[in-house]
């Protein structure tokens, strides 16, 4: 899981880019993100969890109305779920054959 909280934009998204990128390094689970601590984020943080997702499964715990709305608006097909055991526990069911 990746904790992020603080603002996320075109100015800050690197630091987000570079966690990802070391959990790409050091695992092939699923990678999920809690939210539920940033106070503001705009399509940069969004355009890296869709771009990730093409790559990996992943989850969001946390998100906001408005992070929601722009998940709505722009077709992305993130999940959203309501605490990190449900999001663990979907996600590892995709694995299940």
């Amino acid at each position: 899981m990746v904790r992020l909280w603080g603002d996320f934009d075109a100015e800050s998204i690197h630091v987000v880019e570079r966690v990802t990128y070391e959990v790409l390094h050091s695992s092939r689970a699923p990678v999920v993100f809690d939210l539920r601590h940033v106070t503001f984020a705009n399509t940069a943080l969004l355009n890296h969890l869709i771009a990730l997702h093409r790559h990996r499964r992943v989850g969001l715990v946390g998100a906001d109305r408005l992070m929601r709305l722009m998940i709505e608006v722009s077709g992305a097909a993130l999940p959203v779920f309501p605490d990190l055991s449900a999001a663990l526990s979907a996600l590892s069911a995709d694995d299940t054959p």
